[in-house]
């Protein structure tokens, strides 16, 4: 990886400046982040140095780039040059140095490959490994690679590289695939191309969660590799995808390559130029002007006809997993009291949220967590708003409003509290202040605060690792697709063991929970896990580990005039590989 010449990382300001300046005055200018909050966030941000100078750098003016664009597309059938706009920086884009579930994960994934890949409808395909056979007891995993993949470097990919890389995230922690291979107790090679994976008990869900999610790394590369949160490779990321990241400029710009030899062929996009601005509505302005040809944030539902009818401007859309939450310290008074997790609950009106803030673009949250569309949904779990019922439950429980000023007290002190929300985040900011009005009516009082997410993410999930802690009373908060994805991953938000539930930032503890989170995790029966997962949204109405509020559909602002051929993925959008392969090298 190189960096970029002066003069183009002054262009890149000065347009990010630009585009700042002419956002700030435009009243409709408005978008959505739901990168941040991502379950897939690595353990750190280790971005490199920005302003080496650099003679190879892909263009210097973005005028050219536009010409480049409709001069590639024009002769070879495949676009010359792509550029992306990103909100918030994602680090050097190593399994260990990304920064966010979305785009993050999904950008590290342009670079390397798994053994299985899902497709269009979410379902895990074979990809590395050419076949993949599951004993009967749920056991172990047989898989052929396919023959003759070379990584970037021209090495060829070989059944060691994929043992190596089991062992290494496990025996290097602090990436969150170690978390994914935990349940591996044995990656064996044969020859060049077979691979034995031997679990400690049976994962159903172990060909998505694991197998379609873990990046492959080559050892010939990563077994020098002593510390990888710091690392700094002399050169690109090396790895089998589709892509190459050539240029990474801190808090600016990403510039990827195609990698012509790829084995399912060559990419339709021969250079992907990542553009980083400071919000939404940078982003926003950037796709307008036509300094961008793709926004890979959602945009806000207001910007949809709009933009729609903005010259070759188009908007992919479509349901998605993704979700917007409210989170509380369940660790601490009074949220860990449930009598006030279920009045919150109760005061929040959740088509409200839809309608208003999403314009219509959302399904109403479950209380249960799990999306309606999602085939383990249990349609008997009911989310209800009701107010008296909410006001009576903290009145029963002692939360009186005793000086009349409509703030009840909690052992005499008021209860009022901050609410923590992203300040790049325009639709998880409105949705904050709408629940905090619909919280006032119940006597809580929540006073937004909006942060950078830097200062947020640390205050929810400190390190990315739930052993530290937590320094927050309310905060917005999201988890990305593929947790929804895969339903029985709703036990690793509730479990109150680390161990299982390493995503549970609320500090929720219920031993009834725990008992089905723990069964939940090692049966290998299909019919018996759909019971379990609806027991747990059963659970989860009731006790309430947080809130579920909505789940925003998916919405990519795209000008079809330069690219036109997005595969949009059940429930986690276009940014993906599949979206620049051939239709016919999808899975």
């Amino acid at each position: 990886m190189t960096t970029v010449s002066n003069r183009w990382a002054a262009l890149l300001l000065l347009l990010v400046l630009v585009l700042s300046a002419c956002s700030s005055t435009d009243d409709t200018a408005d978008s959505t982040d739901d990168g941040a909050g991502g379950e897939d966030a690595a353990a750190s941000d280790t971005p490199d140095d920005a302003g080496d100078s650099d003679d190879d750098a892909p263009d210097d003016d973005a005028d050219d780039a536009d010409d480049d664009t409709d001069d590639g597309a024009a002769a070879s059938g495949t676009v010359a040059t792509m550029r992306a706009a990103i909100t918030g920086d994602e680090g050097t884009l190593t399994p260990y140095t990304y920064v966010t579930g979305f785009p993050g994960w999904n950008l590290l994934m342009l670079q390397y490959d798994s053994l299985m890949q899902i497709d269009v409808d979410g379902v895990p395909q074979p990809w590395l490994a050419e076949s993949v056979d599951v004993s009967d007891d749920g056991l172990t995993y047989d898989m052929t690679l396919v023959d003759g993949v070379t990584w970037h470097d021209g090495e060829p990919f070989t059944a060691e590289d994929v043992v190596f890389t089991v062992d290494y995230f496990l025996a290097n922690a602090a990436g969150r695939f170690s978390r994914n291979l935990g349940a591996v107790t044995e990656a064996t090679a044969d020859g060049d191309l077979g691979v034995t994976l031997t679990l400690e008990a049976p994962s159903p869900s172990f060909p998505l969660s694991t197998l379609s999610d873990v990046p492959i790394l080559p050892e010939h590369v990563w077994s020098t590799v002593e510390d990888p949160e710091t690392h700094q490779f002399e050169g690109p990321n090396v790895g089998t995808g589709p892509y190459t990241l050539e240029e990474y400029q801190s808090d600016t710009s990403y510039r990827l390559v195609a990698n012509p030899d790829y084995f399912r062929g060559a990419p339709t996009v021969e250079e992907l130029v990542i553009v980083q601005f400071a919000d939404d509505a940078g982003a926003l302005a950037a796709i307008r002007s036509g300094e961008v040809d793709v926004v890979f944030d959602q945009i806000a539902p207001e910007q949809v006809d709009l933009l729609g009818q903005q010259g070759t401007i188009e908007i992919a859309q479509g349901p998605e997993y993704s979700s917007q939450l409210l989170y509380f310290d369940a660790s601490k008074a009074p949220f860990d009291d449930i009598a006030v997790r279920q009045a919150m609950s109760l005061a929040v009106d959740r088509q409200d949220l839809v309608d208003t803030v999403f314009l219509g673009a959302a399904t109403v949250g479950s209380a249960g967590w799990i999306h309606p569309d999602q085939p383990t949904f249990n349609a008997e779990v009911e989310t209800t708003t009701d107010l008296e019922q909410a006001n009576a439950l903290l009145e029963d429980a002692g939360y009186t409003d005793s000086d009349g000023d409509g703030i009840r007290e909690a052992d005499g002190e008021p209860m009022s509290y901050e609410l923590l929300t992203p300040s790049g985040d325009s639709l998880r900011l409105r949705t904050a202040e709408l629940v905090a009005a619909m919280l006032a009516d119940v006597g809580i009082q929540a006073n937004v605060s909006s942060v950078e997410q830097a200062t947020w993410e640390e205050a929810v999930w400190p390190g990315f690792d739930v052993a530290n802690g937590r320094n927050y009373d309310l905060a917005m908060w999201g988890w990305s697709a593929p947790i929804q994805a895969d339903a029985s991953r709703v036990a690793s938000l509730v479990h109150s063991e680390i161990e299982i539930g390493s995503l549970n930032l609320t500090a929720f503890a219920d031993p009834e929970m725990d008992e089905v989170a723990q069964a939940l995790t090692v049966e290998g029966d299909d019919a018996t896990r759909t019971e379990l997962i609806g027991e747990l949204q059963s659970l989860f109405a009731e006790r309430l580990p947080f809130v579920t509020l909505l789940y925003p559909d998916g919405a990519y602002a795209y000008d079809a005039a330069v690219y036109d051929d997005w595969a949009f993925v059940n429930g986690q959008g276009i940014v993906s590989k599949l979206s620049l392969l051939e239709p016919a090298a999808r899975p």
